[in-house]
């Protein structure tokens, strides 16, 4: 039997009934990615950007994950037992009870081409992590796609660059302090705005929105080129591009 149609309402509003659940539960769950990005967007920007998703992406705390499990599966979501079994320190893999999407929970914890560490972020704001986290998971991307940068680009375009969290709000100081510490994370998430901005006369926003997205885009990018690095930054730099400095991470086979 074929799964329904996967629309984004549906999704958001699963999304919603998830965090509900476990925040009953007393379990910090929070969205990730790009249900999460559209959460956060206005209105006017999910109509210039929107896309369509095929599934859920949470941050949920390694600590946890034994009740997680249990309260996914009393609300009818199915385990994919043996991803879980081989990655469930670090991450679990569930499906509706229709089949019709995924939901994929990283434990405090991501590590695609790069780590990002969420543990002591993931209960700054309710619903989603914040904004400044979910743009380093876009901008982290090694090979990043057209999707990936759009999804970067809705949250430039609805949050002001700062240094603090919040509605509204990127971490832009948060974002540089990172990236002042792990050369590698800087030469992607670099490497990734001067890729935004190739690309955001393509996107086919209006010429007001296309004047902010470069501006915020290049002014992250200088605030990233300008923090004081560390000294393993600079010791790492030396080295340089002649040593791979992302990893490639498998493919899921759901």
């Amino acid at each position: 039997m074929s799964a329904r149609p996967r629309t984004n309402e549906r999704l958001v509003e699963e999304g919603r009934l998830l965090i509900a659940a476990a925040d009953g539960a007393s379990l910090p769950l929070r969205l990730f990615g790009g249900v999460a990005i559209w959460l956060r967007s206005s209105e006017r920007v999910r109509s210039l950007l929107r896309r369509d998703f095929a599934d859920l992406d949470f941050v949920a705390h390694r600590s946890s994950s034994r009740a997680l499990r249990e309260l996914l599966e009393h609300e009818g979501y199915l385990p994919e037992r043996t991803f879980n079994a081989a990655h469930g320190a670090s991450r679990l893999l569930y499906h509706a009870p229709d089949h019709a999407f995924h939901i994929d929970i990283f434990l405090d914890r991501f590590e695609m081409s790069h780590k990002l560490d969420f543990e002591s972020r993931l209960e700054l704001e309710p619903l989603t992590l914040t904004a400044a986290d979910l743009l380093l998971a876009k901008l982290q991307v090694a090979e990043i796609n057209r999707k990936d940068l759009t999804d970067a680009a809705m949250l430039l375009l609805d949050h002001e660059l700062g240094e603090r969290d919040g509605r509204g709000e990127c971490n832009a100081a948060y974002v540089a302090g990172l990236c002042a510490r792990d050369w590698g994370l800087y030469t992607t998430l670099t490497d990734n705005l001067a890729a935004l901005g190739a690309v955001v006369d393509e996107i086919g926003l209006q010429p007001t929105d296309t004047l902010a997205l470069a501006d915020r885009s290049d002014r992250l990018l200088q605030l990233l080129q300008q923090a004081p690095k560390s000294r393993s930054w600079n010791l790492r730099a030396k080295i340089g591009r002649r040593k791979r400095w992302y990893e490639t991470p498998e493919e899921v086979i759901r």
